[in-house]
């Protein structure tokens, strides 16, 4: 992935408009799988394009500072929030208020491509501290430190509660949606 962006300057020399490309963003691998911030800097919302692999399934835990939101590009998800159970379908849009504990899975055979909008930078933080630059090769899940990045996940205000729902959960989710 690129690392850059075009930003169109103001008549005063400030951003006025900015974009970013196919291919373009800061692209990390995070937790095994690949978060790309779309936004350039200083632009808000914050826009993360993010990659869910086959198989993977997020921790449940919670956003303190942010409403997370996503509109899913391709693939599907199950989602447990709160006490709702969804099964999240691509062209789905999700909103997740702040201080509501959730967790994903993706069951399917291909990665699951998620538009997430954040007002807030904690969680685009929180990927610059734990996540590795994608211009290097993909770690192996076996070998990164996830207590030590759960542990940034609640410096960073999006504290790890619980594991990842179960795979027989989310199966159950999926049959029944």
């Amino acid at each position: 992935m690129k690392q850059t962006n075009e930003n169109v300057a103001g008549g005063n020399g400030t951003r006025r408009a900015a974009k970013t490309c196919p291919g373009q963003g800061e692209a990390y691998w995070f937790y095994g799988d690949l978060a790309v911030i779309r936004s350039p800097e200083g632009a808000t919302p914050i826009v993360i394009e993010h990659h869910v692999g086959p198989g993977a399934r997020a921790p449940l835990h919670v956003h303190h500072r942010l409403e997370d939101s996503f509109y899913l590009l391709s693939g599907e998800i199950v989602l447990r929030c709160g006490g709702d159970d969804l099964v999240v379908r691509a062209g789905d849009y999700v909103s997740i208020p702040s201080g509501v504990p959730h967790t994903l899975a993706n069951l399917g055979d291909v990665e699951a491509v998620l538009l997430q909008t954040h007002t807030d930078a904690s969680f685009r933080d929180f990927i610059r501290a734990v996540g590795v630059p994608a211009t290097q090769p993909k770690p192996q899940f076996a070998d990164m430190d996830i207590p030590a990045m759960n542990a940034i996940a609640g410096e960073t205000g999006q504290p790890v509660l619980g594991p990842p729902i179960s795979v027989d959960e989310a199966k159950a989710i999926l049959a029944a949606g």
